[in-house]
């Protein structure tokens, strides 16, 4: 006979510790609460988020991570079997299925051939409005990088999002593809407004697809990944970080920052130089093997300056360089910059500017 195992919800924990939640979030499979690892404190500070699905918990600034008993028994101090039974006092604790529904299940993404086949269908239904490619040459593109790279508007109303999918999905298996759910029976698009940025691995593939939204509610909330993730979202698939490469991939000399539109404007402004770029400054799945992959012999570090004035994004690099340092044959250096320029590609457009 199976095993009954108990639930405890990672709200109840995260309430039972006195976290602070982002109320518009209460909702949605995923809670925003403030980090309290990492003194993620104040209005508007939410870093931490709580799965109310898997009930898992990471923040986004430090990395801490774990279930509803190891949020509360790091919180207090106490070992796992003692939150155990503190939380499951009360009447806290829920019966969990041995099995669990097929539909809160996370689906795995399709194969990168598969993936990139899909997405290269989408973008060549859409288009990429006035508004946004203003955006990008602001940024230091040309007009003739911006189409090579394949930027897009995002389809705004939900007919042009039914319409998208059914475009796609007359010539490709939609299921296992992040972004694509179904909804009254028919497949869709998830995602907010803004314009999609391809993640590309070496050989051009689009692994995953990023977009830059036209509203956010921080100014470091400002991208997301396309993603159908959530209960909600029938037949939907989560997205993972991918590690994007841009520019020249035959140069021994590759440049490490985050964010992969942050790294397309530098590569350009820089005569095509190779960039490796991390969906995060905690996002360095797969950053080993892309290196490894690339055959590079050094690998020049070029993070954004916020690192000089916050401690956790500090601690999150310093973690990415010795992962990259631990690499045999590899030559690490860093890249410095006027710190009055928060990124490598805002530091190249002023040195280009300036001309």
């Amino acid at each position: 006979m199976a095993r009954a195992y108990n639930k405890i919800p990672i709200v109840d924990a995260a309430r039972r510790c006195g976290l602070v939640l982002d109320s518009r979030t209460l909702r949605r499979d995923e809670v925003e609460a403030s980090c309290p690892f990492c003194g993620d404190h104040g209005p508007g500070k939410y870093h931490l988020s709580l799965n109310t699905v898997t009930d898992q918990y990471r923040c986004n600034l430090c990395g801490a991570s774990g279930n509803s008993v190891s949020l509360y028994a790091r919180f207090h101090g106490v070992s796992n079997k003692e939150a155990y039974q503190e939380l499951a006092k009360d009447g806290k604790v829920y019966p969990m299925p041995s099995q669990p529904d097929p539909q809160t299940q996370e689906r795995t993404p399709r194969a990168l051939e598969e993936r990139h086949a899909v997405y290269a269908e989408m973008l060549s239904f859409l288009t990429l409005s006035e508004q946004h490619r203003e955006n990008l040459l602001e940024r230091g593109l040309s007009k003739e990088r911006i189409d090579r790279n394949g930027y897009r508007s995002m389809p705004e109303t939900e007919a042009q999002r039914r319409l998208l999918a059914k475009l796609v999905g007359s010539s490709y298996e939609l299921l296992g593809i992040p972004g694509f759910y179904t909804r009254y029976g028919q497949w869709t698009l998830a995602g907010p407004k803004g314009f999609l940025i391809p993640v590309r691995d070496k050989n051009g593939l689009i692994q995953g697809l990023k977009i830059r939204l036209d509203e956010a509610d921080a100014p470091n909330r400002k991208y997301r990944w396309l993603s159908s993730r959530g209960r909600n979202m029938r037949n939907g698939t989560r997205s993972y970080s991918w590690i994007h490469v841009t520019g020249d991939c035959t140069r021994k000399r590759a440049f490490l920052t985050e964010g992969p539109l942050k790294g397309d404007v530098a590569s350009f402004l820089a005569n095509d130089a190779l960039f490796i770029c991390t969906g995060g400054v905690n996002a360095i799945k797969g950053l080993r093997e892309t290196i490894l992959a690339l055959g590079v012999r050094e690998v020049v570090e070029a993070m954004d300056m916020d690192q000089m004035t916050n401690p956790q994004v500090r601690g999150a690099i310093l973690t990415m360089r010795r992962e990259v340092q631990k690499i045999p044959g590899i030559k690490y250096s860093k890249y410095s910059w006027n710190p009055a320029y928060k990124g490598v590609d805002d530091y190249l457009l002023s040195r280009v500017s300036a001309l």
